[in-house]
This record gives structure tokens, C-alpha cells and sequence, in this order.
């Protein structure tokens, strides 16, 4: 290579250097910060193409968009000493970028500062309450409070809090399963209580039942005992007027009964005197 072509090469490189370092873009979801010897020159919120003192100056971006921050599970002591597992999150952006600089230097830092910030407002306000309006889902008020300390605490760094919630309240995992086992206990002991009383109360419908039944057939029993000493009453009175009217009709009646008597089995047979009068009618109807 000729000696003018390697200076031109050089020259292109140097120049490409200086250039790559004098020069920056913002995006629009982007804020930047021009420093000199890590002071703050000037801070830039316009996206396009900037310009820089190439070596002198350094260059610091941050995004400017809304920001999210899902703190871990962390385990709470409520105002009636229960103890219960609260997972938060916020809704954050850098509103200062200048501040925020110099008091985090970087994002990383920002969002450790910001969890300190949440965890220990969520941790005093609800100390503040008792775990059963924090569990119930009605806690606005609570939220407010939380909100309006981690907005005033997070401005003094150049964060601008948008919002912050309670995504899960709930009973330690030991707690949560001796609640269960007490309300399994508490369901068993009233099903129990509600079973024997209904076998008590079955009891005394089949007792009542049986006594009315026996008072039923004692009663149908008796009547029918009266109503067939009324018939057999009637019957012999028929029979004794019949018979009183006519002798002879009755002494036929008599013979007649004991023949059906006598004879009322199939192949019988009667050993008996032919003079016999037990025969008689036989001999009258000859």
C-alpha cells in the first residue's frame, strides 16, 4: 500500500471514531443525559440525531415509557397479629432524569430503591389493619395511603409513581392449611350434630307413626268385634224367630248342618243303623 493511500486510511478511521463519538440518537421512548466528568451538561427529550464533545463528554440514556416492578412475596404481622403473604407491584416512570442520575445512577438501582420504597409502606400501612379487611378485597383506602407515601418518598429520587396494588393477600402456606384442617373440623362436627338430629327426629315420626298405626287397628279391630257381635246378634235372633215360628223347619236346618258336617271331606264314609233317625229325611225324600 502507498504511503498516501495508509494516511487516507488512517484519516477515514480517526474520522469515523471522532464522528461514532460526537453523534447520538434518541429514540422516542428514550431520555438522555450529556455528561462531563460525571456532572450532568445538559439533558436531551427530543428523539432525532444530537451532537456531543467527542472524548469529553459521556452519554447516558434511560426509557422514558412506564416502567413495571413485580416485587417477591413478602410475609406481613396485621394489627390483630396475624400473619399474611402479600405480593405487590408499581407502575413507575423516571420523571427527573437529572435527579435520578445522581441520586441512582442506574436503573438496576432505581428499582432496588423503588422495592425498599414499596415494601416498606405496604408493610407499615398494614400493620395498620386487621387481616381480615386486608383479605376481604375492600381496602381502596388502604391503597390510597399506600400510594400517596410511595409517591412522596419515590419524588425525592425523580420517580414519578403512577400507581401500586395488592395482587395476592393470603395466609402462610402452615396457616393456610390449619385454617382448612379447622374448618374441616368445624363442617364435620355440624354435619354430625345436623345428621343426629335428624336420626332423633326420624325416631320420633316412626314412633309416632307406629302408635298411630296401633291406635288404628285397635280401633278398626274393635269396631269389627262390635259390628260381628251385632251380626251374629241379628243372625240369631232371625234364626231363633224362624225356628220359634216353625219347629220343623228348624230340626230340618239342624240335620241338614250336620250332613254338611259329616260329609263335607270327599270319600267319607258313615257306618251308621239305617233305622237310625239321623236318616230320616233321607227316607222322607225316598
Amino acid at each position: 500500500m502507498k504511503p498516501i493511500h495508509m494516511i487516507f486510511t488512517i484519516f477515514l478511521i480517526i474520522t469515523g471514531i471522532v464522528l461514532a463519538n460526537s453523534t447520538f440518537i434518541v429514540t422516542e421512548t428514550e431520555r438522555a443525559l450529556v455528561l462531563s466528568l460525571g456532572k450532568v451538561d445538559k439533558q436531551v427529550n427530543k428523539p432525532g440525531l444530537h451532537f456531543r464533545r467527542p472524548f469529553i463528554q459521556q452519554l447516558v440514556k434511560y426509557d422514558d415509557r412506564i416502567l413495571y416492578l413485580d416485587s417477591r412475596p413478602e410475609e406481613i404481622v396485621t394489627k390483630d397479629k396475624k400473619r399474611l403473604v402479600v405480593d405487590t407491584f408499581m407502575r413507575w416512570r423516571i420523571e427527573d432524569a437529572i435527579k435520578f442520575y445522581e441520586t441512582q445512577r442506574t436503573l438496576q438501582n432505581g428499582r432496588a430503591q423503588l422495592n425498599t420504597i414499596m415494601s416498606s409502606t405496604t408493610k407499615r400501612n398494614l400493620a395498620r389493619e386487621d387481616a381480615q379487611e386486608i383479605i376481604s378485597g375492600e381496602r381502596s383506602n388502604i391503597m390510597d395511603s399506600i400510594l400517596n407515601e410511595t409517591r412522596e418518598e419515590a419524588a425525592r429520587f425523580g420517580i414519578a409513581v403512577i400507581d401500586v396494588r395488592i395482587k395476592r393477600a393470603d395466609l402462610p402456606a402452615e396457616n393456610s392449611q390449619a385454617v382448612y384442617n379447622r374448618m374441616r373440623a368445624e363442617r364435620d362436627k355440624e354435619a354430625k350434630e345436623i345428621r343426629a338430629g335428624g336420626e332423633e327426629e326420624a325416631q320420633k315420626i316412626r314412633a309416632n307413626a307406629e302408635r298411630e298405626r296401633t291406635i288404628l287397628l285397635a280401633d278398626a279391630e274393635q269396631k269389627g268385634q262390635t259390628l260381628r257381635g251385632l251380626g251374629d246378634a241379628e243372625a240369631i235372633k232371625i234364626f231363633a224367630d224362624a225356628f220359634g215360628k216353625n219347629p220343623e223347619f228348624y230340626r230340618l236346618t239342624r240335620t241338614l248342618e250336620a250332613y254338611r258336617n259329616s260329609l263335607a271331606k270327599e270319600g267319607t264314609t258313615l257306618v251308621v243303623d239305617p233305622a237310625t233317625s239321623f236318616l230320616r229325611i233321607f227316607e222322607q225324600g225316598r
